[in-house]
Order: structure tokens, then C-alpha cells, then sequence
């Protein structure tokens, strides 16, 4: 029968003839890589994306450094203790509400934090096995914004400023240490690490409380050694409100009663205080304790501090 259609046995059917009954969708078309290309576009997308990301993480980076650096003031200065020249610095973070003082180097360095957010001291000394803690007031330190970098550093080492002790004061350490730390701050515990912590105890040699702060007994000791009409500077505005100019600067009386400053002091003077471990056991005074240290920190005139951290000079 020429005019029906031969039928062919799948068995025997070639790879031409499969064609026939295979669906449509099966059939052979030639696919295109869509697959591939979709999954290099998404790949370049995430790679810019990520490429962005780091983009803007460091320049937001850089904006908070050079942000915070301009709220941190830096003093380096020189005193003598005990005969014995030693360096020293200060570190005024207003964006943290902090000072940070550093006296000495290398074993003998001793470091002194005052959180004034929360109103406490900490002090830790090199190669120690504690770290001390004593209450101090609250206070807000006024901004340093307005200084240029290049003024944010400040040299007191051309003079060797005298440290100046309160004899009657020692601060002992309590006998046994924090129980509970909580209630301190990052900075404080940033400065103590796993040490631990101390409270610190006043401890009159003479049975009482001295009547004087301390920063008034060595303001007066310094000013007597010193020739005032060699120190003053008329172009200074800080010395010129001394002399009860018209126009002189208004300096916070708080901040002297804050200690963040001295408001009767002329020039700047080095403050330390005997830091001491209980002798333990049976101690009757003055016998109580053993193993005094020396932790310093500067004290600036107010008009100076001032002046200096507003950048008026």
C-alpha cells in the first residue's frame, strides 16, 4: 500500500527517528546558558555591593577617628619626685568625659583614670597585682571641639614642675577586693583588665581630716618659691584675668570644686598621693600599712585650662 504510512518499530528506531516521539518540549533545542548568565550578573552585583560596603565602612571609620581625636587634648610635662626627674602626661577626653594621667615609664609607670560620669578614680601601677578605685565628684568637661589638631598637644617639659604630697594623707586598700563590679564603667575596667579591684581608704596620719585641700597647700607652697611679676604676661588673657582686667574670661567656679582645675593657682604643679596595702593582721595606728606607691597627676590654673581647652591661646 504505497499510500499508508510505514510504521516504524521503536526498537529498531535510530536516534533521527526518536524525535518523532518525544513531546514537544523535549524535542532538541539548542538551550542557552540563561542559568549561567543570571548567576554572573548576581555575582558582579554582590561583588560592587560588597566593594560600597567597604567603601563607606572606612569612611565612616576615618570620620569617627578624626571626630574623636578632636575631642581628645593632650599635656606632656616633666616633675620631680623625690629628687628624681620623671615624665608625665595628661589625656583630656571630653567625648568620653574622662582625663587619663600617666607618671613614670616601663615598671614604674603609674596610671590614673578620673570617670567623671560616674564619679570614680581608678589607678593601676605597672606590673602590679591590683587595681584601685576611690570616689571623686560627678562632672561634665567642657568640649575641646573648637581646637585645631595641630594644637591638641601641649609641651610643659622645658620646666620641671615640683610634685607636692599631702603629708597627712594616705589612701589605703581595703583588705579584701570588689565583690561586685557592675555598677563600673569600660573605662575603668579597660584601665584594671583582670586584675582585681581595690577600694581605697583616706587615712589621716594626724587623727583628722586636713582643713585645707590639698590643691590650696600646694597652689600657696608654689606661688611662695615663685617671682610673680617674671611670670606675668600682659598678652596673655588667662594671667590678664588674674589682674582683674575688664573683659576677662568667666571661668566655671565648679570646676575648681569639680577638681577638673585650680582657680587660685598661677601655674601649673604636680599632685601626688601615697598609695599603700594594709599591713594585715594586728596593726595599730600608724603602723597599719606597707608598700606605698606614688601616683601623680598635674593640676592646671583655671584661667590656663580654660583658655586652652576653649582655644583661646
Amino acid at each position: 500500500m504505497a499510500g499508508s504510512s510505514e510504521k516504524v518499530p521503536i526498537a529498531s528506531a535510530g536516534p533521527e527517528d526518536l524525535q518523532h516521539f518525544m513531546p514537544p518540549a523535549y524535542s532538541a533545542v539548542a538551550v542557552k546558558p540563561a542559568a549561567t548568565g543570571r548567576l554572573l550578573k548576581a555575582g558582579i552585583a554582590v561583588l560592587i555591593a560588597g566593594a560600597l560596603l567597604l567603601l563607606l565602612g572606612a569612611v565612616g571609620a576615618f570620620y569617627f577617628w578624626n571626630n574623636n581625636e578632636k575631642h581628645v587634648y593632650n599635656v606632656h610635662y616633666s616633675m620631680s619626685i623625690n629628687g628624681k626627674v620623671e615624665e608625665g602626661s595628661m589625656e583630656i577626653d571630653t567625648a568620653n568625659n574622662m582625663e587619663r594621667f600617666s607618671t613614670g615609664s616601663g615598671a614604674e609607670e603609674a596610671v590614673e583614670v578620673h570617670d567623671f560620669e560616674i564619679g570614680i578614680t581608678g589607678i593601676r601601677f605597672s606590673g602590679g597585682e591590683k587595681c584601685y578605685i576611690k570616689t571623686q565628684v560627678k562632672a561634665r568637661l567642657p568640649g575641646v571641639e573648637t581646637l585645631n589638631k595641630e594644637s591638641m598637644t601641649f609641651n610643659l617639659e622645658d620646666e620641671v614642675m615640683p610634685a607636692k604630697f599631702e603629708d597627712d594623707l594616705i589612701w589605703v586598700a581595703a583588705d579584701t577586693p570588689l565583690s561586685d563590679s557592675a555598677f563600673l564603667s569600660n573605662k575603668i575596667k579597660d584601665l584594671c583588665g583582670d586584675l582585681p579591684i581595690f577600694w581605697l581608704r583616706p587615712t589621716y596620719s594626724t587623727g583628722k581630716q586636713s582643713r585645707r585641700p590639698a590643691r590650696r597647700q600646694a597652689a600657696a607652697a608654689v606661688e611662695e618659691e615663685e617671682d610673680v611679676e617674671a611670670e606675668f604676661n600682659p598678652e596673655n588673657p588667662y594671667q590678664r584675668g588674674l589682674e582683674g582686667e575688664q573683659g576677662n574670661m568667666n571661668i566655671d567656679p565648679m570646676l575648681d570644686h569639680q577638681g577638673v582645675c585650680c582657680a587660685e593657682c598661677r601655674r601649673s604643679y604636680t599632685h601626688c598621693q601615697r598609695i599603700c596595702e594594709p599591713l594585715g593582721g594586728y596593726h595599730p595606728w600608724p603602723y597599719h600599712y606597707r608598700g606605698c606607691r606614688v601616683a601623680c597627676r598635674v593640676i592646671m590654673p583655671c584661667n590656663w585650662w580654660v583658655a586652652r581647652i576653649l582655644g583661646l591661646v
